[in-house]
Parts: structure tokens; sequence; C-alpha cells
């Protein structure tokens, strides 16, 4: 597989899941089942084991399973696991993950003591030794200051992209304005913010909805790109109730969510592992009836794309 460049994060990054079994074994087939349904729906930038993926919780030995399930059904998408959190832990999964073949990792955020000059260098080592390109991804912004990401961004070759998730568009705007050239400014806030960060120079954004409404999130991103607002803000204004239930009660169910909705539209899911919870069955109508919305645009936007290729081959 090929490295991952800059010009790769110009796209919907789709933060997978990882689905298990009831009993909560890593679902091999599932995973398998999942990706080639997202390559089939045009997604091609894969993001396993991260946060979506519950990778703080996932043993050394799920994260290589998990990883070469999704490389097995991967066709010529990218495949870009997280890493870490930690120092340490960072450096044995980039072990693992450079191993397997995958085109870069994304370096998972701290979630430990730290402070912004031990952050700055930590991150310079991991970049340094992980053997492959690597994404930042920015949470907070006192261990991550804006001078020192754009230090991090502009001097560091390994670093292709960063990962956006802190909840300042003046802080992107400046990180954007020093480092843009240097590498990929993503909106890591998922379909809610995009408009405005792509509005703002975000080249593209992260996206765990996109697990069970791939289409949605690209034709999201395909309308802004193209100039046509009214859609984008359309198809935005659909999601947002999702991910509004995703973040209710401190994000109670913001892995698990996404489990759900995949039962519900017949991709695999299962159960999430401690220290997240499932979704309350009382819960359950709520997920049931935003999908019904939810993947009847899917199918449309699908059935637009069928209707477009069929004219062309007659």
């Amino acid at each position: 597989m090929r490295s991952l460049t800059a010009e790769d994060c110009t796209d919907v990054l789709v933060v997978a899941i990882t689905p298990r079994t009831p009993t909560g074994e890593v679902d091999l087939q599932g995973i398998r089942d999942n990706v080639s349904h997202l390559v089939a729906s045009g997604v091609r930038f894969l993001m396993p084991m991260c946060g979506t993926g519950l990778v703080y919780d996932a043993t050394l030995d799920e994260f290589e399973q998990v990883t070469s399930a999704f490389l097995e059904s991967a066709g010529d998408a990218l495949v870009v696991p997280g890493i870490g959190p930690g120092f340490g832990r960072s450096l044995e999964m980039a072990r693992i993950a450079a191993g397997l073949g995958v085109a870069g990792a994304m370096v998972m955020p701290i979630v430990g003591p730290a402070s912004a000059a031990g952050t700055s260098e930590g991150l310079r080592r991991i970049s340094d030794t992980a053997g492959m390109p690597v994404i930042l991804y920015q949470r907070r912004l006192d261990i991550m200051p804006v001078a020192s990401v754009v230090q991090l961004c502009t001097e560091l070759d390994g670093v292709v992209g960063l990962k956006y998730a802190v909840d300042d568009i003046d802080s992107f705007r400046r990180i954007v304005t020093g480092a843009g050239k240097a590498c990929a400014m993503v909106c890591g806030m998922a379909e809610d913010p995009s408009i405005d960060y792509l509005q703002a120079d975000a080249v593209g954004f992260s996206s765990g909805m996109a697990n069970f409404v791939p289409r949605m999130s690209l034709a999201l991103l395909q309308a802004f790109r193209v100039g046509d607002l009214k859609e984008a803000e359309r198809l935005r204004s659909l999601m947002v109730p999702f991910e509004d239930f995703r973040g209710e009660n401190g994000a109670r169910y913001s892995g698990s969510a996404l489990h759900a909705a995949m039962e519900v539209a017949g991709l695999a899911g299962g159960p999430v592992i401690p220290f997240a919870e499932d979704v309350a069955a009382a819960d359950m109508p709520r997920v049931r009836q935003m999908l019904e919305g939810l993947l009847a645009e899917e199918q449309r936007l699908c059935d637009d794309v069928d209707g477009i290729e069929g004219g062309r081959k007659s």
C-alpha cells in the first residue's frame, strides 16, 4: 500500500467502529463486511481503531487483528489506524501498524499527565520513529497550543495532516495561516460544524456517521466543493440530530450510538466494551426513528448514483 499524503486528506475520513460479537470478541467477519460496504459506497479513507473504534480500551492483539481485517477488505482505500493514547503505546502500535503495511497512522489525543513542551517532544519522537506518515489529533489547546502545532506541522516531514477537534475556529484559522501549506487541515468534529470549518479552509472532515450513511457524508463534502451550500446545509441538518444524541449526557452514547445504528442499518455493530456503555433499550426507539429518515436519504443518494451509472452504460 502506498504512503499517506496531505492530498489524501481532502476527503471524508471515516472513523470506523470496531464491531464485536455478543460476548465481546472482535467481529472480524463483521469488519470485513462493513469495510466492503464502505468501499462500495465510495469511501476511500478508513480510520480503524480510533476513538470511535474504542482504541483506548482495546488490547494490542485486538489492534493488530482489527487493522489486519481492514486491510484485507479495503482494496485501494487507505487504512489509517489510530495509535495511542500515550507515548509508549503509540510507539508499540506504530510498530505493529507499520509491519502490517498501513498507509499511515493518526496519533490519538493524550489523556494522561502532559505539558505543552512534553507533548511537542513526544509527538516529534513519534513522528520520527513511526516509520510512516502521521496525522496529529488536536483536542486541547493547553498542551497543543497554536504556535507549537504550527511548528510541528511545518518542521516535521512525517506529519501530513492535522485533525482539529477544538471548539475554537479562530485558533483553527491561525493554524491554517501558519501551516496550511505544509499539511492538510481537517475538521475533526464531524458533520455538525463541518461547513464552517470547510469555509475556514479545512480540506475535509472526519465522520462517525459515515459508518452507516457514507453517501450522505460524501455528498455533503461534494456539495460544498461545487458551491452548492444549500444542498450541503440540507444534508448537514438531517445529520445533526443524531450527532446531538451522541453528545447528550456527557457523550454517554458517543460510540455506542454508532454501534446501535449499524445494527438498525443491517451492518455489523454489536456491543461496545467497557468503559463505554451500550444504548439503553429505552433509548432505542429514538435511534430507530432517526435512522428511518437517514437511511431513506442514504438510499435516495444510492439510487441517484445507480441512475447516473445506468445512464452512462446505456
